[in-house]
């Protein structure tokens, strides 16, 4: 059977053909038979062998192993003794009306009566955008962090130029983010400890609201206080043109009594066609004249409606008090509470780096080793 396999694939070479011929035609590959599974060729030069790199890499499991447990453990070291980081988060918005009552009350005092007098709203507002504004402040940062009992623990015993790059630092990780087309800011505070981040956020919110606070009061009292001055010149003006009206009245009876006396007109000589005015004013007689002239010392100046409204708004401005303690310049939607997830080490993620890190580097020097070995016996044997 086997001789018949064989002679159904001879070739008959015509007369003539040289050996070389033959030898390339030996050489070409040669047809497989059905039922029978081709021979494993080696890899040619420059070739590699994947199954065979990957057994002697199982050979060397070792080293790869020894690899990833020293990286993770040095991962482990690190994550487990690094300082940790803890950030505190508060929502704040534009303060409601009941907390800055007070506030607006004397705000609108100032304002008096207009036609479009300033709204609730705008009034918030404007202490809301003082807030956020001092609130990012680096000199306000920086003047609060270096204050804190936090930042004097973590400078003990640096130099001055490590205590300012650590300022700097502690400054730059505290953010103040807007929500996108609203009037809501997040403001983060970092801090080695869930409780020490929470403190710091609530004394820094404190502190600038007490300094919001303050410095508008303070503005606000001042306004009162030359509001009240103007008004005060405002009054005494009208009294002394009430008074000098006064005057005149009194001149002019007297005037007119000097008349009535040299024409000796006792009685009121009027009739009803009779204008009486300051040159008419003798013909009352010497008797009226007397009584009036009497009596408009002793009567109340004649004041205007203007006088009174004026004087309505320095009684009010007068009894306003002002009260420094009571305004808020923001509004919580969500206050500082402790951070339950620490920002930095992220320790599980960490081991898992330094697992496949160490699986990567065994991986290399294991077939750096086998690549050393392959060309060593290559040349050995060649």
């Amino acid at each position: 059977m086997e001789d018949l396999i064989s002679n159904k694939y001879i070739k008959f070479q015509p007369i003539g053909m040289d050996m070389s011929n033959k030898e390339q035609s030996q050489s070409q590959p040669q047809p497989a038979f059905a039922g029978y599974y081709p021979m494993y060729q080696a890899p040619q030069n420059g070739e590699i062998d994947l199954f065979d790199l990957i057994a002697q890499l199982w050979k060397k499991k070792h080293w790869i192993i020894g690899c990833m447990l020293a990286t993770t453990i040095l991962a482990a070291v690190y994550a487990f003794t690094a300082k940790e980081q803890w950030t505190a988060t508060a929502v704040v918005d534009v303060p409601s009306f009941d907390t800055m009552d007070n506030y607006y009350q004397g705000f609108r005092l100032l304002e008096g009566n207009v036609d479009k007098p300033t709204s609730l709203e705008e009034v918030a507002d404007k202490l809301f955008k003082q807030f956020i504004s001092q609130a990012g402040s680096y000199n306000e940062l920086s003047k609060f962090i270096g204050q804190s009992e936090y930042y004097k623990m973590l400078v003990e015993g640096k130099s001055e130029s490590e205590k300012a790059k650590l300022l700097n630092e502690v400054v730059d990780k505290v953010k103040i983010l807007k929500d996108k087309d609203e009037l809501i800011f997040t403001i983060s505070f970092p801090a080695s400890t869930p409780n020490e981040s929470k403190k710091l956020l609530e004394d820094y919110i404190k502190v600038v609201n007490g300094n919001v606070s303050s410095a508008q009061y303070a503005q606000l009292a001042s306004q009162i206080t030359n509001r009240k001055t103007s008004i005060q010149n405002q009054m005494n003006a009208l009294m002394q043109i009430a008074e000098d009206k006064r005057q005149e009245e009194i001149k002019n009876i007297k005037m007119a009594l000097a008349i009535a006396n040299k024409s000796n007109i006792q009685k009121p000589e009027l009739n009803g066609l009779t204008k009486l005015d300051t040159n008419s004013l003798f013909l009352l007689g010497k008797d009226a004249l007397n009584a009036m002239s009497e009596s408009i010392k002793d009567q109340p100046l004649t004041l205007t409606d203007h006088y009174y409204s004026l004087q309505g708004q320095y009684i009010n401005l007068e009894r306003f008090d002002v009260d420094g303690d009571s305004a808020q310049a923001f509004s919580y939607l969500k206050g500082p509470i402790e951070p339950v997830n620490r920002d930095k080490p992220l320790r599980a993620l960490m081991l898992i780096v330094g697992l496949v890190f160490g699986l990567i580097v065994g991986l290399g020097a294991a077939t750096i080793n086998i690549a050393i070995q392959n060309n060593v016996n290559k040349k050995k044997y060649s």
